[in-house]
């Protein structure tokens, strides 16, 4: 059977994107695939147009929310709508750092779906489709605070690698600062993930307070330091809150559509 050109030449382009997290140019596309730069343009702007590519500030294409949603559990997707965009978008605007929403993907992974970036040259890097190591990093944080104990015990059995020199790698202060991200709600990092970065994430939860989600602010931690942590803690919270009552609405559409 003869299979169809233009789509396995789009494929490419995707999959030439999906080994770059950072994103490439059209014409970095079209080299990494070896199609013409005319052939590989008309496919990349097909492709943006459908959300299945996301062009970004620098010129770099990335893979678009379409397909980030596509890969994810479908009770995610819904994450991935106008709503959180804007949510995200007004974080941003208020804190003027980097802001990603991670989606709990499996048992014990986050997956960054979603990033806006800052209006600053010194920012965080593009996480879009990276995950985070739990325990170095404030939305990891956030999801072993909503681990059962006898699953944290199994977590904290493991050894926990060292990202720097301020990571967190002794089980029983990492216990700690988990039961401590349960009790105030949001958890930070300074300087445990890389040198000279700090975060600040809070979760996003629906149902009966099931974790699906985080909400991070991530910036240089001579810019983002403590003050300014805890100030992002209320715009980041009033998008979780406009989140979570999209996630309400689409979980009782979702009932009625069942029981018709």
């Amino acid at each position: 059977m003869k299979l169809n050109q233009s789509v396995q030449r789009a494929l490419a382009i995707l999959r030439a994107a999906a080994e770059r997290p950072a994103g490439d140019t059209a014409s970095g596309l079209a080299r990494s695939t070896g199609l013409p730069i005319s052939t590989a343009l008309r496919l990349i702007h097909t492709l943006e147009s459908e959300g299945f590519l996301t062009r970004q500030g620098n010129g770099r294409y990335v893979i678009g929310l379409v397909l980030a949603r596509l890969g994810h559990d479908a009770g995610h997707g819904d994450l991935l709508d106008a709503t959180a965009r804007a949510a995200l978008d007004r974080v941003a605007a208020e804190t003027r750092e980097s802001v990603t929403l991670s989606v709990v993907r499996g048992r014990e992974a986050l997956d960054v779906v979603l990033q806006v970036d800052a209006p600053h040259l010194i920012q965080a890097v593009n996480w879009v489709g990276r995950r985070y190591p739990l325990h170095a990093s404030s939305s990891g944080k956030v999801l072993l605070a909503a681990f059962e104990p006898a699953r944290l015990g199994r977590f904290l059995e493991a050894p926990l690698e060292r990202q720097t020199a301020a990571t967190i790698t002794d089980p029983q202060v990492l216990r700690r600062e988990i039961e401590l991200v349960a009790e105030r709600g949001y958890a930070e990092i300074v300087d445990e993930l890389e040198d000279g970065l700090a975060s600040v994430s809070v979760p996003i939860v629906e149902g009966e307070g099931r974790l699906v989600a985080t909400l991070n602010v991530t910036g240089p931690s001579f810019r983002l330091d403590a003050r300014r942590r805890i100030a992002a803690l209320t715009p980041m919270r009033a998008a979780v809150d406009q989140i979570q009552a999209r996630l309400g609405e689409e979980t009782a559409r979702d009932r009625v559509d069942s029981d018709l």
